[in-house]
């Protein structure tokens, strides 16, 4: 890796380290997260480009994550969202007890989306444990809402930072650069989509899931908002267990 790119994602960690730092308050924190978010938007886009006139390598790869108990629906249901807002696609079958995800994109993508869900599935997890359950709700069915508002806040944001990066790098590409930023992406997409359905080809739907209990959206809601987009950690490609 090149040392622009290395500065860059060393400025992340850094604003993701002061964000997630259990003295800063919450609108700090929240102005922090938003910094790190577009940057790791704006990073990703830069590597597409800088791989489509052939700066650097960067192919389409597969990344296996295992999640187990507790909760194993509702934090696949985090890095399915997280992979889509980063331009990958999962599957998952199930091995026992555990969930097996397989996450397809390009590499550079891979590494945020293990970095962004390692990160995020630990502050859900944390999250939910805190929540006071109201009177006369399950603790079960209301975390379950709980999360399932997380994942949807979270994954807004993801989408909202990729759409803004995209739009500013093709207003900042110099005429006769190369190929735009969007069309950049769209390709990729599609490349993505046509290795997936080559590795996939008889893949079936699953089922959408409905919720018991939705008083506890909205909380899980403002806790995405004030979720650390990210991790600490970036690096080679890892085959991470989630909570066997």
């Amino acid at each position: 890796m090149n040392e622009i790119p290395e500065r860059k994602l060393e400025l992340i960690r850094k604003l993701l380290a002061v964000a997630e730092h259990p003295t800063t308050g919450e609108a700090e924190a929240a102005v922090f997260l938003e910094k790190a978010c577009a940057l790791m938007a704006a990073y990703g886009i830069e590597q597409a480009v800088l791989a489509d006139t052939g700066q650097v390598r960067d192919e389409v790869d597969r990344l296996v994550i295992e999640i187990g108990n507790p909760y194993q629906p509702d934090r696949r249901a985090l890095l399915g969202g997280v992979a889509t807002a980063l331009r990958c696609r999962t599957i998952y079958r199930k091995i026992g007890s555990v969930s097996e995800v397989q996450v397809v994109g390009y590499r550079s993508d891979l590494d945020l989306v293990e970095m962004l869900f390692t990160s995020l599935c630990l502050q859900m997890a944390s999250g939910v444990l805190r929540v006071a359950v109201p009177p006369g709700h399950t603790t079960i069915s209301y975390r379950k809402s709980w999360m399932a508002g997380y994942v949807n806040r979270v994954c807004e944001r993801l989408r909202a930072a990729e759409t803004t990066a995209a739009r500013d790098a093709a207003r900042d590409t110099p005429p006769r650069a190369g190929r735009g930023a969007e069309l950049v992406l769209r390709d990729r997409a599609a490349q993505v989509g046509r290795v997936y359905e080559q590795m996939f080809p008889n893949v079936r739907r699953a089922g959408r899931r409905a919720l018991s209990d939705w008083s506890g959206w909205d909380g899980g809601r403002a806790a995405g908002d004030r979720a650390d987009l990210g991790g600490s950690r970036l690096g080679a490609p890892a085959r991470p267990r989630i909570g066997r």
